[in-house]
């Protein structure tokens, strides 16, 4: 890839406003950004703010004028597999949203098309990106605090609208699929098979308990790891200020991380009745929540210009969606269900 790269974005609402036009319109190496939206008002927006050379309506008159080197899918998720299927049919690179997909069919589609056209996918799991989720990551693979052994996780917050979101489709079942657990959960399960490794079974609740809405406005995930390792998610669209972040849980140790402050603690205890404890406290990070979105679209291009490969791309993203959707089962059906059969 070289410079003057021409950078589109399908979809021009929050995301794209908030994370990928920001990214593209700082690049000295990205010559052209081209909006796609069915909304006129919007793509006024994105053209005053973000140098958006030109706009349209319709993503496929887009793929048919255009050759765009990298796409951004940032529409609603019932047509990210569609539009990924498409950009890369066209020869673009493609950085796409989560959830990837709403189904493993249509997952299984995106990695088809990524092979036969020879491009690369990356998934906004936008939270491996933050500096202190990857110096936790660092910490795990060099074994400060032994073998995970129970990770717990809370992201919650008041919702995606109003006051952030550009329309209200993420509270559309037929638009976005699902609620609380497909937006913010998706972010939980990848950290948790980042961090531990890959999630064999969960058994989840979720409900509707506040909002007026008809997807789901909270869920609690309990999820296994094979034979040694148990965690916890909790997400949420109707909480208040209130704790935020992964509790993680090893044999020598244990890591904090409220997105505030990380801290690890190390030492070794002893499980049983005449428990010998030597714990020392240290604060590992002050600021681990920078790093993000701000960073997201300079991976992306970066990655590819180096040739490289990404930690979040298909198959992180198909495996989170597998998890998503046999807690999706689980909360439906009133069982606990096995990973592996979802695939």
């Amino acid at each position: 890839m070289t410079n003057g790269l021409t950078a589109a974005v399908i979809g021009c609402g929050a995301i794209a406003q908030n994370l990928h036009l920001p990214g593209y319109h700082k690049r000295a190496d990205v010559g052209r950004i081209i909006g796609v939206d069915p909304e006129p008002a919007r793509l006024d927006e994105v053209r005053a703010a973000f140098r958006v050379d030109a706009t349209y309506a319709d993503y496929r008159d887009l793929l048919a004028r255009e050759r765009p080197d990298v796409v951004s899918v940032c529409s609603p998720n019932v047509f990210h597999a569609e539009q990924a299927i498409a950009a890369l049919q066209a020869g673009a690179h493609v950085l796409l949203e989560k959830p990837m997909a709403l189904s493993l069919t249509e997952a299984r589609a995106i990695a088809v098309a990524a092979e036969a056209a020879e491009r690369s996918v990356m998934i906004g799991f936008s939270h491996r990106l933050y500096r202190g989720n990857q110096k936790v990551k660092a910490l795990i693979e060099a074994g400060t605090i032994g073998a995970p052994f129970m990770v717990r996780v809370r992201f919650a917050h008041n919702g995606p609208f109003p006051g952030w979101a550009k329309s209200d489709w993420f509270y559309d079942p037929a638009r976005a699929g699902g609620g609380a657990l497909l937006d913010m959960g998706i972010h939980a399960i990848d950290l948790c098979q980042w961090f531990v490794g890959p999630i064999t079974a969960v058994t989840a609740l979720m409900a509707t308990l506040r909002k007026p809405i008809q997807v789901d406005d909270n869920a609690v995930l309990a999820l296994t790891f094979g034979e040694n390792a148990l965690g916890y998610i909790e997400v949420g669209w109707t909480s208040g200020p209130g704790f935020l972040g992964y509790e993680i849980y090893g044999d020598e140790g244990s890591i904090i991380n409220d997105y505030t402050s990380l801290r690890v603690c190390t030492g070794t205890s002893t499980p049983d009745l005449n428990a010998g404890v030597e714990m020392a406290w240290m604060v590992e990070d002050d600021a681990p929540c920078t790093g993000g979105w701000p960073v997201e679209v300079d991976h992306f291009l970066d990655t590819l210009q180096a040739g490289g490969s990404f930690t979040m791309g298909l198959p992180a993203g198909t495996t989170a969606l597998a998890v998503a959707l046999a807690a999706i089962d689980s909360a439906q059906n009133g069982r606990r269900v096995d990973v592996a059969s979802m695939v």
